[in-house]
């Protein structure tokens, strides 16, 4: 079954949906396993960082500073899709949580799709 994870986002920027990942993962009711996700907006992609605004602000730098102004060129340089096991929890680093990087001017709905196998 394929859970939809939808994000409100304010345009361009890094968002933690790692809290929204963890209770649709809980939700099957499977102890161990693997979460699929992918990204369906053509501009948005799944990352994994520490959620830190220093963190966050680096990403976003090192963004801006690409000489590739198309945004579509930019997305290409990151996955649109994540597998992360779980086993009584996601399986994620200390320090570690589950990002949309929305690379689009305008605010909206972004949606991810979570399929979890056991």
């Amino acid at each position: 079954m394929i859970t939809e994870i939808k994000v409100n986002s304010g345009g361009r920027g890094v968002y933690d949906i790692t809290l929204d990942i963890e209770k649709a993962v809980k939700s099957t009711g499977l102890k161990k396993g693997i979460a699929l996700l992918y990204s369906v907006n053509p501009l948005c992609r799944l990352i994994t960082i520490e959620y830190d605004g220093d963190l966050i602000d680096d990403l976003m730098t090192l963004i801006d500073g690409l000489k590739a102004k198309n945004p579509y060129v930019i997305a290409s340089i990151f996955q649109p899709s994540l597998a992360i096991p779980f086993e009584e929890g996601l399986l994620l680093g200390a320090f570690q949580q589950i990002c949309l990087l929305d690379l689009n001017e305008s605010s909206g709905e972004r949606k991810v799709l979570l399929e979890v196998i056991a």
